[in-house]
């Protein structure tokens, strides 16, 4: 087994939240979770999106940092699991075994 670390710093979290507002809108609305207003934020990705920069132009690079870490270890099996699917997409072999996010 290899361990594998990535460190990242200077992160556009602009950047992210328009990758991953739209994967949040679309879970929200098949889950069917959050209530009245998750199902209004689920039909519409542009307000989600929009109120997600807000967020993070509020919070200190401190909290976003603890955020961004808090998301990757609560989904670290997703991400396992569509990590493993990119890689195979690609004709690479492999199994992801684990993943683990901390700030330092």
């Amino acid at each position: 087994m290899i361990e594998l670390k990535v460190l990242i710093d200077d992160l556009d979290y602009d950047s992210i939240a328009e990758y991953l507002i739209p994967a949040l809108a679309e879970s929200m609305a098949r889950d069917q979770k959050g209530g009245i207003l998750g199902g209004v934020l689920a039909n519409n990705p542009d307000m989600l999106t929009s109120m997600a920069r807000t967020l993070l132009g509020t919070l200190s690079q401190e909290k976003r940092d603890e955020l961004l870490v808090q998301l990757l270890n609560k989904n670290r099996e997703k991400l396992l699991q569509k990590a493993t699917k990119a890689a195979t997409d690609k004709g690479i072999q492999v199994k992801l075994c684990d993943l683990t996010a901390r700030k330092f």
